[in-house]
């Protein structure tokens, strides 16, 4: 048993007593070299042999440094989950506070799905874009289409920083500036502590967006002037709520936000240490909500972001990745000290105010009233799990395709996986519904309350972390809980593959993990306004049982709940043993 009692951190430790990956990284001089212990080349090398069809896969050592740049190395598994298909990669878009995509920047992304992926636009919990099986050969010219100057509604489209030990996508509520009660602009703030927090040594730009003079002969620049030589511990997570909604789930993030117009005045509720990985017995890994610290003014937002990521960056686990997150931090330091290095150390004027209560996690499916007096609208478009394609029945991404591209509208990306059609004039939503009808989508009110609010996330066959499917099982759990004639219950459920829980399982109201090959880990309790983790239900049950099980589960809330009481709440007020005995007497 490991009984250090102090961290392994950039304070106190050499980078021999560190990790291979917190070597890897000072050894990349700005992730621009790979040293795989044995040679140490530019990362750009083997980028040109996957290019060039001289090698299908890189290395280990080069798919950690990849990772920054918004690739991750897959294998195609097979219906047993061995790793024996071709390699693949999965890159991801980098798009603060969801968008707003321009029409330009949408049929871009739209080409690139067709050119260089599997025809799919995957929609992610974050707000971001992700490519599938995109073999190597086409790398480096989807990052190239991407990184084009196409013309934007203020947010430009990169995949550096979308993955690594950086700050990921800055979240913010899609309907911030839209909402027709109360229009902010915090996407603004969104934006400010992406470009903050934002890699800057040149490698990204050399290997990828240059031409080929020089690109391989070493760094223009290898300085990062915010995160040093190895970067953060792990992956960074900010993301700011609207008093209407909380659909970013701020008490999972590492960063989390709540305005309050005060006055003439915007203040901000300041959450910190959120996240729900853990790893399937390891007990010392656990699924936490963020902790309340107190107010901030509006024009402290991004530097106390900045702030609380420099202490994670000194102070973080820098050997044991399992236990390097920000949320394990926080509570070895201990809040009173983080609250007394916002003040002292770092200037922030942290006000012990009791804070507001968190509002529900919003879907804003179907039309609702933009801010304004201009008379316009947003129309809010369920995405089955994010997965925006073409089937012969629904052909879903012809029809958002034409609608952007008919009446030139703006599309942010929900962090439940839907999207938002923005700036639709009163005059034209009939043509929007009759497009997507043409087009087979079926509208909002034609989909079961189940269905809409439920969520997965890609699992088998693609990614690496996954047990189990998620993606293409959930559906067919959706399926029978209709054919049930359960479909119209108000219900959030999520599931995810594994216990990295991307998905946001156990803030569910009933929540769906991978364990093992084909067995489910069950929470059920969360909150409407992800104040809560679920308990656990169920610890392992095998796929073969689920359906059965989930049918049990949503008749007894059918049967049971209080008319008044959301279903977390009765999930959660009712005793597990009592749970287990009404589901499976």
């Amino acid at each position: 048993m490991d009984m250090r009692v102090f961290p392994i951190d950039l304070l106190s430790a050499a980078p021999q007593a560190m990790s291979s990956i917190e070597r890897l990284k000072i050894a990349s001089e700005g992730l621009f070299f790979v040293d795989d212990g044995a040679t140490k080349k530019p990362f750009a090398l083997a980028l040109d042999d996957l290019t060039h069809g001289d090698a299908d896969a890189i290395s280990d050592p080069a798919e950690e440094i990849a990772k920054h740049f918004g690739i991750y190395q897959q294998r195609a598994r097979n219906d047993s989950g061995r790793k024996s298909g071709d390699f693949i990669f999965m890159v991801r878009v980098k798009l603060p506070a969801g968008g707003e995509l321009a029409r330009g920047q949408w049929e871009a992304l739209n080409l690139a799905a067709e050119r260089y992926g599997n025809g799919t636009l995957r929609l992610t919990s974050r707000q971001g874009v992700q490519f599938h099986f995109v073999y190597g050969r086409h790398l480096a010219a989807l990052i190239r289409h991407l990184n084009t100057e196409y013309s934007d509604n203020g947010v430009k489209m990169t995949t550096l920083g979308a993955c690594g030990d950086v700050n990921r996508n800055t979240m913010c509520s899609p309907i911030d500036d839209l909402d027709a009660e109360m229009p902010l602009d915090s996407r603004r703030l969104a934006r400010a502590i992406a470009d903050d927090l934002a890699p800057r040594s040149s490698a990204y730009f050399q290997i990828f967006l240059a031409d080929e003079t020089g690109r391989t002969i070493a760094p223009i620049s290898n300085d990062e002037p915010f995160y040093g030589a190895q970067y953060l511990p792990r992956k960074f997570k900010v993301g700011i709520a609207h008093p209407h909604d909380n659909s970013v789930d701020i008490l999972t993030q590492d960063v989390g936000f709540l305005p309050r117009p005060e006055n003439a005045a915007i203040n901000y509720d300041l959450y910190t240490g959120g996240g729900l990985g853990i790893t399937h017995n390891q007990p010392q890994t656990q699924q936490l909500l963020g902790a309340y610290l107190g107010r901030i003014p509006e024009e402290q937002v991004v530097a106390a972001v900045r702030a609380i990521a420099l202490l994670q960056k000194e102070n973080g686990e820098r050997k044991d990745r399992r236990q390097a997150r920000w949320k394990y931090t926080l509570r070895r330091m201990g809040i009173d000290t983080i609250k007394a290095a916002l003040r002292e150390r770092f200037a922030i004027p942290l006000a012990e105010i009791e804070p507001q209560p968190l509002p529900p996690i919003a879907y804003f499916h179907g039309w609702h009233r933009e801010a304004g007096g201009a008379d316009r609208y947003y129309f809010g478009l369920p995405i089955e799990s994010g997965r925006l394609h073409d089937t012969p029945q629904i052909r879903m991404r012809s029809a958002v395709r034409r609608i952007v591209a008919e009446l030139d509208l703006g599309l942010r990306i929900t962090p439940n996986q839907d999207l938002l059609l923005c700036h639709i004039r009163n005059d034209c939503r009939v043509r929007v519904e009759t497009l997507l009808q043409e087009h087979g989508v079926p509208l909002p009110n034609a989909i079961s309350t189940v269905r809409r609010q439920a969520l997965a996330c890609p699992a088998k066959p693609t990614c690496g972390q996954a047990m189990t499917e998620a993606e293409r099982l959930l559906p067919h759990y959706l399926n029978a809980i209709e054919q049930a004639g359960l479909g119209d219950i108000d219900v959030i459920i999520r599931m995810a593959g594994c216990p990295n829980s991307c998905s946001r399982p156990p803030t569910a109201e009933i929540g769906i993990c991978g364990y093992g090959k084909n067995d489910y880990v069950i929470q059920v309790g969360g909150s409407r306004n992800g104040t809560r983790i679920g308990k656990v239900l169920y610890e392992r049950v095998p796929g073969e049982r689920m359906i059965d099980v989930l049918l049990r589960l949503l008749q007894t809330i059918h049967n049971d709940k209080p008319q008044n009481v959301t279903v977390g709440d009765y999930l959660y007020a009712t005793a597990t043993e009592e749970l287990r005995r009404r589901i499976d007497p």
